[in-house]
C-alpha cells in the first residue's frame, strides 16, 4: 500500500511539474513551442517519457478565437468570401493548432461542386511575438558565447545558430511560402500526376493564399496520424510499421539526394497515414506530409560533401570525403595549421570509421546514427574552422528527425541498402 502510494504521489507531482512546463513553454512563445516540438522527436536522446510529455505540444498548443479567424479571412480575401464559396462556420471543426497556425476543417463551393478543404490562419500577432521570442533567445546566446569562456562553449556558435533558427521561423509566418512550398514538393513527387501516390502533399487552392490565410486540400476523415502506429507493438502492428518505415525513409532520401529540397518540420504531428485496399484486398498505405512551410536546400558544395559522406560510411573512406570537403569550402583555416589539413581528414576518416564498423550489426536504423555522424563531422569543421553553408545545419537536423521516425517505425531497416540507389544517381 506504501509503495503503491508512493508511485501514486510521484505520478501526480510528475504531472503537475509537466502540466507547468508545457504552460510555460507555450506562453513563452511560438519559436519556443518550436523547439519543445523538435525535442519531442529526439528519443535517441532523451528518455521516451521526457518525449512523449513534449509531444503534447504538437497537438495541445493553444487556440486563437473564431473572430480572430474571421477577421483574417475578411483581409485576405474580402468580406464577401463566403459567397465566392468558401464557407467556414464558427462551430466548424478545428482539425489543430500548431506553434504558428490554427487549421480549420471548411467547405470551398464552385458553381458544379463542393469539396472539403483546410484552412489554416496565422496566430494573432505572431510575428511580433516570434521577433520577441528570437530576441529573447538571441540575448541569451550572445550571453553564453560572451561570458563562458569555455572552448566547447564557443565551438557551439549558439548566436549563428539562433539566426539560422530565426530564418526558419521567420519563413512560417507567410503563408504564401508555404504555399510555393507545397507546389515544390507536390512537383517533385508527382503528387497531381498520380492517382494514389504513396507519398502526397496537399494541393493549395488557386486564389485561396494570402500571409495569414491558406486554403489546401483536407486530406480526409480517414488518415491517421503516424504515432498512431507506434505505439502498436501487435504482430500486425509491427507489420504495418514495417511497411511505412520503407515509403517513409525512401521519401526522406529523395528530398535530401535527388530533389535538394527538404521538408524541414517532420515531427510526427505533420505527417499522416491513409490506408486504401487495392483489388487484391491488400493494403496500401499513403504517406501525407503537412506544414511545408520550412524548407532548406543545399548549395552545389555542401551537396556533393553530403553525397561523400555517406558513400563515405559504404566504402570506409572518411579520409578522401574530409579531403574534398577542405577543398570545396568557401573559407577554411587548416591550410594555415602545420598538418592541419591531414589532422581534419583523418578527423572524418576517425568519425566514419567508427559508423563503418558497424556494419558487423547491419547498418541497420537502429545500429547507425547517420545525423549523429553528421553532427559529429560539424562540430570537427567548426574546430577547424572549415567554413560550411548554414543550410547544412538544417539539414542535419531534419536528417536526425527523419532518422529517428523511421527508427521508432523499423529499427532493422537497413538505411545504407536503401541510400545506395539515391547516393548513385539512379533515383
Amino acid at each position: 500500500l506504501l509503495r503503491h502510494r508512493t508511485s501514486h504521489d510521484n505520478t501526480f507531482a510528475s504531472n503537475i511539474v509537466w502540466s507547468y512546463t508545457l504552460f510555460t513553454l507555450q506562453h513563452l512563445g511560438p519559436a519556443f513551442v518550436k523547439l519543445g516540438q523538435w525535442a519531442a522527436t529526439r528519443r535517441d536522446l532523451f528518455p521516451v517519457s521526457f518525449c512523449i510529455r513534449l509531444s503534447e505540444l504538437h497537438s495541445s498548443t493553444q487556440t486563437h478565437s473564431f473572430a480572430h479567424t474571421q477577421n483574417a479571412l475578411f483581409e485576405a480575401f474580402g468580406e464577401d468570401y463566403e459567397s465566392r464559396g468558401l464557407v467556414l462556420h464558427e462551430d466548424d471543426t478545428i482539425l489543430g493548432s500548431g506553434s504558428a497556425a490554427q487549421v480549420y476543417k471548411a467547405t470551398l463551393k464552385s458553381s458544379t461542386s463542393e469539396k472539403p478543404v483546410a484552412v489554416k490562419v496565422l496566430h494573432p500577432n505572431i510575428r511580433m511575438k516570434v521577433e520577441r521570442d528570437l530576441s529573447l533567445m538571441l540575448y541569451i546566446a550572445n550571453f553564453i558565447d560572451r561570458y563562458i569562456p569555455l572552448q566547447s562553449v564557443k565551438m557551439l556558435s549558439l548566436p549563428r545558430a539562433v539566426d539560422n533558427f530565426a530564418d526558419i521561423m521567420r519563413r512560417q509566418v507567410d503563408l504564401r511560402i508555404e504555399r510555393d512550398n507545397l507546389e515544390i514538393f507536390r512537383e517533385n513527387f508527382g503528387c497531381s500526376t498520380k492517382s494514389s501516390p504513396a507519398i502526397n502533399f496537399p494541393e493549395p487552392q488557386c486564389h485561396w493564399v494570402s500571409e495569414q490565410v491558406l486554403v489546401e486540400d483536407y486530406i480526409g476523415d480517414g488518415a491517421r496520424p503516424i504515432s498512431d502506429y507506434l505505439d502498436d507493438d501487435s504482430v500486425n502492428g509491427l507489420k504495418e510499421r514495417r511497411a511505412l518505415a520503407g515509403t517513409f525513409v525512401r521519401s526522406a532520401l529523395k528530398m535530401v539526394f535527388t530533389d535538394n529540397f527538404v521538408h524541414s518540420d517532420l515531427h510526427p504531428g505533420n505527417v499522416f497515414v491513409r490506408e486504401e485496399k487495392t483489388k487484391r484486398n491488400e493494403t496500401k498505405y499513403m504517406i501525407t506530409f503537412l506544414d511545408a512551410g520550412i524548407a532548406t536546400s543545399l548549395q552545389p558544395n555542401d551537396r556533393k560533401n553530403l553525397r561523400d559522406l555517406f558513400k563515405a560510411v559504404v566504402l570506409n573512406d572518411g579520409y578522401t570525403a574530409g579531403a574534398l570537403m577542405i577543398e570545396r569550402a568557401r573559407f577554411e583555416r587548416c591550410s594555415s595549421i602545420p598538418g592541419g589539413k591531414e589532422k581534419f581528414a583523418s578527423g572524418v576518416q576517425d568519425i566514419v570509421s567508427e559508423f563503418h564498423d558497424r556494419r558487423k550489426q547491419g547498418l541497420t536504423l537502429g545500429a547507425v546514427r547517420i545525423g549523429a555522424l553528421l553532427a559529429k563531422v560539424l562540430d570537427l569543421c567548426r574546430v577547424y574552422q572549415v567554413e560550411i553553408d548554414p543550410a547544412m545545419s538544417s539539414i542535419v537536423i531534419s536528417m536526425m528527425v527523419l532518422e529517428g521516425l523511421g527508427r521508432s517505425l523499423d529499427p532493422d531497416l537497413n538505411l545504407i541498402k536503401s541510400a545506395i540507389p539515391f547516393l548513385m544517381g539512379k533515383v
